[in-house]
């Protein structure tokens, strides 16, 4: 199908109701084979129209001007080439928060909630309070928000090289009433951070979800996922050159008995845990599953060096 023709069948010129304009995306959604079409076209609509989908429903034949038409299908075509709702949107649910995501900012996958847990339970049944926290490639800050939020005595530093995912990351804490407990810095892992010269102001817990994929596998993504930025998605030639650059270094930040948590890539556990072990900064590193069964975790306690 040639997806640039998909949308010609509805007038910008003219105005419609609500119900044309979604059995119109529904069809155009469908034949772009959108498995989800119908949720899809009440999500985007409703997001569009600043509204519940179900007062699309309770308002539908309302009629929409013909620049609300012009923008809808303008979204509804790039649906249609493969855009992610969550660019589309410019929003995203990660740990039942809703954050602000735009192009260009890496989006949070549903995944990374289990090592979000995971962390929580660690802090509150192993760790002193105060803690404090560092997240290194934070993109969107979905982690270090949905981290300070849940935990009443954490504080947080993180990093990023994108300037553009921290001002998005900042949006994100602000919005949650987080920004004096989140401290955010840019630059290349710990080059962005200020040196520490007192031991205690290193972290209690460090963590990353670095880019994982291989740079020869890039080409090969799904269509969705080919639209993240390519730099939070290239790991290298093996893609676990940030894995090594972190573990290089962590020993400058990382406090006696703290953790180091990473998220990865499938397949890598074992990699990983030569990189942690071959180190010998780490107790025997603690690996664990994403729902799907998937290991794609791991925290490691530091014990020496």
């Amino acid at each position: 199908m040639d997806k640039g023709k998909c949308v010609l069948d509805i007038n910008t010129d003219k105005d419609y109701n609500i119900r044309h304009t979604m059995k119109w995306a529904l069809n155009v959604l469908k034949k772009a084979q959108i498995t989800s079409a119908a949720k899809e076209v009440e999500l985007l609509l409703s997001n569009m129209l600043r509204c519940e989908f179900a007062d699309l429903y309770l308002d539908i034949n309302r009629i929409l001007e013909p620049n609300v038409i012009k923008r809808f299908k303008s979204i509804i075509l790039k649906r249609c080439q493969g855009v992610p709702m969550q660019y589309l949107m410019q929003e995203t649910c990660f740990y039942g928060l809703k954050l602000h995501v735009e192009k260009g900012v890496f989006i949070p996958r549903p995944e990374t909630e289990v090592l979000v847990e995971k962390i929580i339970e660690l802090v509150e049944k192993n760790i002193r309070k105060p803690v404090r926290i560092l997240e290194l490639c934070t993109g969107s800050g979905n982690i270090s928000v949905a981290l300070t939020k849940n935990l009443q005595y954490c504080t947080i530093m993180s990093s990023d090289i994108s300037p553009q995912a921290l001002i998005v990351a900042r949006e994100n804490a602000q919005l949650y009433g987080l920004k004096t407990r989140i401290e955010f810095h840019q630059g290349d892992l710990f080059s962005a951070l200020p040196e520490f010269k007192d031991l205690n102001d290193r972290f209690d817990i460090i963590i990353a979800n670095p880019p994982y994929i291989e740079s020869q596998d890039l080409k090969n993504l799904p269509k969705e996922v080919g639209h993240d930025p390519q730099n939070a998605l290239d790991g290298g030639s093996d893609g676990l050159i940030f894995y090594r650059r972190i573990i290089s270094r962590v020993k400058y930040y990382l406090k006696k008995d703290g953790y180091l948590a990473f998220e990865f890539g499938d397949a890598q556990a074992q990699s990983i845990e030569k990189i942690i072990c071959t180190s010998q900064l780490f107790e025997k590193p603690f690996f664990f599953s994403d729902l799907n069964g998937i290991v794609r975790f791991v925290i490691a306690r530091r014990s020496c060096g």
